[in-house]
């Protein structure tokens, strides 16, 4: 009925005038026959009650039939049946009757359950109490540093200032970090716990990480020349008066270094937003996510070990090594702990996402160095090889730690042992960069693709570390730093 749209006091009234016109006639027609003028004519719509003309009713009769009305029925209101016909729900407290077969209304055909709600993805997305991803790493590490070590003899041959350019250059000579090291995988595995949301609806988690497991290696060689015609040797800028390494015929070198660290955060994550309600062909109503950008704030602490060894030899053809032959090692250890701040920017919709995270830890730096030398020469000598002994030799005292002799000497003599260690408490640093794009299986699910930096400064290297000469006993330099890069392939998965 059109009434039911109306609200309901409004209703309610406009039934009890119904009533009132609906008794007063019949009190009409009972009482007495007509004798006045209609009132209204039929309502043809059934707005009105009846089809006889209403017309104007004695007052008194009106009033006898309403009592007798009353007094026949003991407890039952006269207006229980007109309320239940027109108003068409439960009656309000005090009426003694239910309503039984209330008349159908026209909002029974609206399937409110499909409405539009406003709800948010943190609902559904990435829910569980536990979270983890575990990621494999493929980084090669940078030549940072690179230093001369060694070069043929033929470069004594020029003037001082063409030598000077060329070990400058670091071209045509023997240096540390020569060949590019290997690419090194590694991994990445976090494993973390949600502690619920704050007041602002953003998740709170604790998470540990293990990023490491890099061994990065090289190998490098250097030959002089040995032909019928021509005989060079080989000569170490590090020391001139060491036995052992000027006047070898090979110089071999290998480098090694490796990167391992944990840490445990504390994660302030931002949530979607509320949903996208779209309706589908069908005519049902389909739910999602709107993209947004979600910035997490990452604080906690971290651990991190950083070692690196050298070694440097040298040898003489058909010459045993009790006669000529000279091993130096340089190993180095690090170890950092800092504070570890950092966060993340993720554009994020139902379907895929992307962005940049980031950390960087402020560190206090222990670093360690040992070295150890094992060299000798008890009679090796190549008098007619290029120079041959007493031809002059320019000096570069701004290059080499000793000034030279102005003629080529025979190679030192001798035999040298020795060991020598230090330690250091400095400042350091780690920092590392991914950038991300996933894809969301599920909500629960996703896989992810990535480009990262690693980052590792204040740290001894084996290569700043050189004191073949022992011009500084027991020396460190914690100057040192490692830059390593590559790409990151993960899966993630919330439980």
């Amino acid at each position: 009925m059109v009434i039911n749209f109306l609200p309901r006091f409004v209703a309610r009234f406009l039934g009890i005038a119904l009533v009132a016109v609906s008794t007063l006639s019949a009190c009409r027609v009972v009482a007495a026959p007509p004798s006045g003028a209609s009132i209204a004519p039929a309502d043809e719509g059934g707005l009105l009650l009846g089809t006889e003309p209403l017309r104007a009713p004695e007052p008194d009769a009106a009033i006898d039939l309403f009592d007798a009305a009353a007094e026949g029925t003991p407890g039952r209101d006269p207006l229980d049946g007109a309320l239940r016909s027109v108003v068409g729900e439960p009656l309000p407290e005090g009426f003694p009757e239910a309503i039984d077969n209330p008349e159908p209304s026209l909002m029974d055909g609206l399937l409110v359950d499909e409405m539009p709600e406003e709800v948010s993805s943190g609902g559904w997305f990435g829910t569980g109490q536990y979270y983890g991803s575990a990621e494999l790493v493929f980084l090669n590490r940078g030549r940072n540093y690179r230093k001369v070590i060694g070069h043929d003899s033929d470069l004594l041959t020029l003037n001082a200032i063409d030598r000077y350019l060329i070990l400058k250059s670091k071209q045509g000579v023997f240096t540390t970090d020569s060949l590019p090291y290997n690419v090194s995988p590694g991994a990445r595995i976090t494993v973390g716990e949600y502690l619920g949301r704050d007041y602002l609806d953003r998740d709170r988690s604790l998470e540990v990480t293990y990023y490491g497991g890099f061994s990065f290696y090289q190998n490098d060689g250097w030959n002089s020349i040995l032909t019928p015609e021509k005989q060079t040797y080989l000569v170490t800028p590090l020391s001139d008066a060491t036995p052992g390494f000027t006047g070898a015929q090979q110089y071999l070198s290998t480098s090694a270094s490796n990167f391992n660290s944990i840490e445990a955060n504390f994660k302030l994550l931002r949530r979607l937003g509320r949903d996208k309600m779209t309706m589908v062909p069908n005519g049902e109503w389909a739910r999602h996510a709107e993209r947004g950008w979600l910035p997490a704030i990452i604080v906690g602490a971290r651990l991190a070990n950083y070692n690196e060894a050298f070694s440097f030899s040298s040898r003489a053809y058909s010459t045993p090594i009790e006669t000529f032959s000279g091993d130096y090692l340089i190993q180095t250890q690090n170890w950092l702990l800092g504070l570890n701040l950092g966060g993340e920017l993720i554009s994020r919709n139902e379907i895929f996402y992307w962005g940049l995270r980031g950390r960087a830890a402020p560190a206090i730096a222990f670093d360690g160095t040992q070295q150890q030398l094992n060299a000798r020469n008890t009679g090796y000598q190549q008098p007619n090889a290029v120079p041959a002994q007493g031809t002059p030799i320019p000096p570069l005292p701004f290059l080499y730690p000793t000034v030279p002799a102005n003629t080529r000497q025979p190679f030192p003599q001798g035999t040298e042992v020795w060991k020598m260690a230090a330690q250091q408490v400095g400042p350091g640093f780690l920092g590392d960069l991914t950038c991300l794009a996933g894809w969301n299986m599920t909500p629960n699910s996703s896989i992810q693709v990535g480009y990262d930096i690693l980052w590792v400064a204040g740290v001894a290297t084996a290569t700043r570390q050189f004191s073949l000469n022992k011009t500084r006993y027991n020396q460190i330099d914690p100057g040192g730093q490692s830059f390593m890069m590559g790409f990151s392939f993960g899966y993630n998965q919330t439980w």
